[in-house]
């Protein structure tokens, strides 16, 4: 058999018992030791567990979970098994395995394990109980672990046994954001004593509480910020914290809200997977301390068929396979040989939805065989019939990516956690953060967004983590189909903090004495420049993340051509067609950036059309799917009509229009002499980000409800100014929602 499936971790530590990796290969390849395998294995077991070295006590771990994977028939051996994982003081293994309940605990065990078990009844691992630990201890902690390692568990018990009245839970995805209110909404300690607020719609509950927990993304804390300057966080969280360094698009609003934040000179725990280190700068700024924890609680068994030649063996559970060229062999032998559910990354949307039409054809599921779901049916008659999620969804199989709309991929997440589909495939939407309940995980490609951007060490390890679910496998599988590496991130930096020369526009975000050398000097600079054009510095501040050349460059042109602002100019709630047109070709030209200004798939005058119709026929999303003119295939229509809504018309294009409204009412009112007048576009951006005006339908947008469901219920709570209004009026009469359908009603209630 194959020895290049061996996990790298074990791989690395043959010098520290070369005999307890020797059996556990064995039990890999074979399912099953005779009586003094099994002895020999758990002994060796029990003296890694208790050594204090991490790389002895992972590769202990390594393998109780291959025992209890592959579990012994002898009361003796199940003894032995109950005191390693005693050992491991990871107490919930046991919990896993029925069998071993007729295990006698000695008086020892129970006492070592009512150390680890806190006064909520939450028993933590080894590793949780240190940073637990080191919270207290520090008050200002980064941890570095890896994924399924139960870091968000530390977060409710860090609120639970301290006395904060704000809280700021900052996330990077709407899918985490909806699974952390969850579970903070069922959790009766945290429930009982904050006010939980994941909208901007929930911000007005702020003074009529005195604790309160914000859950949002860092845009939208940024904006919460922005608002009430005078609200102060006494603890705040942000997970996924790589984020900071690696998303291109949004690195600045991350780190400007950590900026922020950590300026209240609070308590603060950054969480994230494999990194080394953390920026020495900000951990010198805040006196925060950070530490790396390494320990997998769910093992992996890695498949690396790219290592292996052309009918070479390798084994899972009991079926010996043969490796073949095709890549699509390998994928149907795999698929059609593991136990438990599976994830299939692809680095493209377009590859993601064909390579799911491929495995719908590997498993040949007979019609009469197909599943037939609510959620089946919504998707039929909200979006189409024909879309081949739909087609997917009935043979078992579902598509994950940022184009599918979000309340959809809740419920795709929803439906494979309770098994209702075996197969998703994806991009990374799946493999930041969110839970599932796969134990295998298939990397078909090892790219990530284009072919030749190849993915890090990092990111492949954070698609690896998503194998196995703690409380549900002892073992994930993981199948690298390409050459990759699993090298950890070295450090992560933080431009605040870590650039010595930081660009203009985050250069004007922070307090001028946090700045020195090259960009307290580029901070004058521009201050100078500014006093010389008549430009405040309040003015390019408050329109963020737009370059500072392109605004002056906006106000430079309005200047010296005073007929766009007649052209541009209306009275009212919102301009004309005309006046539209206008508005969009200033802020095209002189505010978009380049990724968008030269986007191939939404040519300007194709952009220009779809917001006019969006704007002036407020179109549902079949009409909107059917308004794309890029492609002749439904599935190419609904991709372009889900990316028209999430990037342009409720990101994009509202920071633009706000950018430009500010900058030309700067000049009209220079031009004029008048301390006020000009337009005002909070009708257009609010329409656009939002998809309607009215607050009753803005509060339910908010909280993550589909235009259509909104349409349907808004007469209904046309009298509330807020979520928190539409929340009560729904809590007195439930049967308010009646004209919805039973899953339409499901969808309603789990977001208010």
């Amino acid at each position: 058999m194959s020895s290049k499936n061996t996990l790298s971790l074990v791989l690395n530590s043959v010098e520290l018992n070369p005999q307890v990796i020797a059996l556990v290969e064995k039990l890999r390849n074979e399912n099953e030791l005779d009586f003094q395998e099994y002895k020999l294995l758990l002994e060796g077991t029990y003296s890694l567990l208790n050594s204090k070295d991490e790389d002895s006590y992972n590769l202990g771990l390594y393998s109780i979970c291959h025992v209890c994977e592959f579990l012994p028939n002898d009361n003796f051996l199940l003894q032995i098994l109950n005191d390693c994982i005693v050992s491991s003081r990871i107490f919930l293994y046991k919990e896993m395995l029925p069998i071993l309940e007729g295990v006698k605990e000695s008086f020892l065990d129970l006492y070592i394990k009512s150390f680890y078990t806190l006064e909520t009844g939450t028993i933590l691992t080894k590793d949780q109980k240190k940073i637990l630990s080191l919270f207290n201890e520090h008050k200002k902690i980064i941890i570095s672990a890896p994924t399924s390692f139960g870091k968000s568990r530390i977060i409710e018990e860090i609120i639970i046994n301290n006395d904060y009245h704000n809280i700021a839970i900052i996330l990077p995805t709407i899918a985490l954001l909806s699974e952390t209110y969850l579970r903070f909404n069922v959790n009766s300690h945290i429930k009982e004593n904050y006010n939980l607020i994941n909208s901007l719609g929930l911000a007005d509950t702020i003074a009529k509480n005195n604790r309160n927990i914000f859950i949002l993304t860092p845009e939208k804390m940024d904006m919460l910020l922005d608002e009430k300057p005078e609200l102060k966080i006494d603890f705040f969280v942000m997970d996924e914290i790589y984020k900071i360094q690696d998303d291109v698009d949004r690195k600045s609003v991350f780190s400007n809200c950590l900026y922020r934040l950590s300026k209240m000179d609070n308590h603060f725990y950054l969480i994230g997977p494999y990194f080394n280190d953390f920026s020495p700068n900000f951990r010198k700024e805040t006196e925060s301390y950070f530490k790396k924890f390494s320990s997998e609680i769910v093992q992996k068994d890695t498949y690396s068929l790219y290592k292996m030649e052309k009918g070479e063996e390798y084994v899972i559970r009991n079926k010996t396979l043969k490796k073949k060229v095709n890549h699509k062999l390998n994928l149907r032998d795999i698929i059609k040989s593991v136990d438990g559910q599976t994830i299939v990354y692809n680095y493209r949307k377009d590859y993601v939805e064909s390579l799911s039409k491929d495995i719908i054809a590997i498993l040949n599921k007979p019609d009469e065989d197909e599943t037939s779901s609510d959620l089946i049916e919504y998707i039929s008659e909200s979006i189409s019939a024909e879309w081949s999620l739909v087609k997917a969804l009935k043979k078992g199989v579902a598509f994950h990516h940022g184009s599918v709309p979000r309340y959809i991929q809740t419920e795709i997440i929803d439906s494979f956690n309770s098994k209702e589909i075996d197969i998703i495939v994806c991009t990374t939407t799946i493999t930041e953060g969110v839970n599932t309940s796969a134990k295998n995980v298939i990397l078909y490609s090892n790219a990530l967004g284009k072919k030749d951007n190849l993915l890090t060490g990092f990111e492949v390890k954070n698609i690896k983590g998503r194998a196995g679910r703690f409380r549900v496998h002892f073992i994930g599988r993981v199948f690298y189909f390409h050459e990759v590496n699993e090298n950890d991130r070295d450090i992560i930096l933080i431009d605040y903090y870590d650039k010595e020369e930081l660009s203009p526009e985050d250069v004007i975000q922070i307090d001028k004495e946090d700045l020195k050398d090259k960009n307290l000097e580029t901070r004058e600079r521009l201050e100078d420049l500014l006093a010389k054009n008549k430009v405040p510095l309040s003015l390019l501040k408050q329109n963020k993340y737009i370059p500072i050349h392109k605004q002056i460059g906006l106000i430079n042109f309005l200047r010296a051509n005073p007929i766009h602002l007649v052209l541009a100019y209306f009275e009212g709630t919102h301009p004309d067609k005309d006046q539209l047109s206008e508005i969009f070709n200033l802020s095209r030209e002189h505010l978009f950036n380049e990724r968008d200004y030269n986007d191939k798939g939404f040519r300007y005058w194709e952009l220009s059309r779809l917001l006019k119709y969006y704007v002036y026929h407020t179109p549902s999303i079949k009409q909107l799917i059917n308004e794309q003119t890029n492609s002749e295939y439904i599935d190419s229509k609904i991709r372009s009509a889900f990316k028209l809504i999430t990037h342009y018309f409720e990101f994009a294009f509202p920071r633009y229009f706000r950018a430009f409204e500010n900058l030309y009412n700067f000049v009209y009112r220079e031009y004029h002499d008048k301390p006020d007048g000009g337009i005002s576009l909070k009708y257009l951006i609010t329409l656009l980000e939002f998809g309607f005006v009215k607050e009753n339908e803005i509060a339910l947008k908010e909280a993550g409800l589909p235009n259509d469901i909104i349409r349907k219920v808004s007469n209904k709570f046309s009298d509330c100014n807020s979520l928190e209004e539409v929340k009560l009026k729904y809590l007195y009469n439930p049967n308010i929602i009646s004209n919805l359908s039973e899953f339409e009603q499901k969808i309603f209630r789990r977001y208010i």
